[in-house]
């Protein structure tokens, strides 16, 4: 594919993403009429994806909101503010389906959704994401797939599994561990390596707050040699979100 194709390619992508990210939200502020809402506001100490940092330096504010329709339909979106700037770093839009599984207790179930997030740092990082899970009793097992992960031109499978348990009334521990599959690469460059991340941590509930501190990195296979080292090292994060 030559420059210009690619250069018009990456424009349309781009609208498309928009359509997509401000579709998305459309739809999930239409269903507000019906629907159950959920909303946090979180502070982190720092912003890590998958495993890695992000390179957003500094603690970071999230605000999100999530509608519920009883038919098991719902919508969301939520921004990423860094607050050395107050600017915004990033957004997502999401909209899905879940349900129960007829044959299996009541608090098993089943999950889809499509995903679109955006990205202000220089560059086209958009993507969207596709998503078929399984509920469980105190875990969900989901698998993400984007065909131009981080608006490039590689297909990517991310299948995660989330896990929460109570200690008592207030404090409960969680864990997580996710394996990042890339397909071939494009334009016979070298393809790059899958990685298995993970996450352990407290979270302790106090009303309407919830304070936790987590262990994050990368447990096998390694991140692109494009990130510097303080992103692809572990740390640590601690944070605190409020409910309304």
């Amino acid at each position: 594919m030559t420059a210009p194709a690619r250069s018009n390619a990456r424009c349309g992508a781009r609208r498309q993403g928009a359509r997509c990210l401000l579709g998305t939200a459309a739809l999930a502020l239409a269903c507000a009429a019906h629907a159950q809402f959920a909303g946090t506001l979180a502070l982190a100490s720092s912003n890590r994806y998958r495993g890695m940092g992000t390179g957003d330096a500094g603690p970071v504010l999230r605000a999100s909101m999530m509608a519920d329709l009883p038919v098991g339909v719902y919508g969301g979106v939520s921004g990423l503010w860094r607050t050395r700037d107050a600017r915004l770093a990033s957004a997502e839009a999401m909209v899905g389906w879940s349900g129960r599984i007829d044959a299996l207790p009541p608090d098993w179930g089943w999950d889809a959704a499509l995903r679109r997030a955006h990205y202000e740092a220089p560059g086209d990082k958009d993507f969207t994401e596709v998503m078929l899970g399984v509920l469980g009793p105190g875990f969900t097992l989901r698998s993400w797939y984007s065909p131009h992960y981080f608006g490039g031109y590689t297909h990517v499978f991310y299948t995660e599994l989330n896990a929460s348990r109570a200690i008592d009334a207030r404090w409960h521990a969680f864990g997580h561990v996710g394996r990042l599959h890339y397909g071939p690469a494009a334009d016979y460059q070298e393809r790059a390596p899958d990685r298995t991340d993970t996450l352990a941590g407290i979270g302790l509930t106090l009303s309407r707050w919830e304070l936790q501190l987590a262990r994050d990195g990368i447990l096998a296979g390694h991140a692109r040699g494009g990130l510097d080292a303080q992103a692809r090292h572990a740390a640590w994060i601690a944070s605190a979100s409020v409910a309304f």
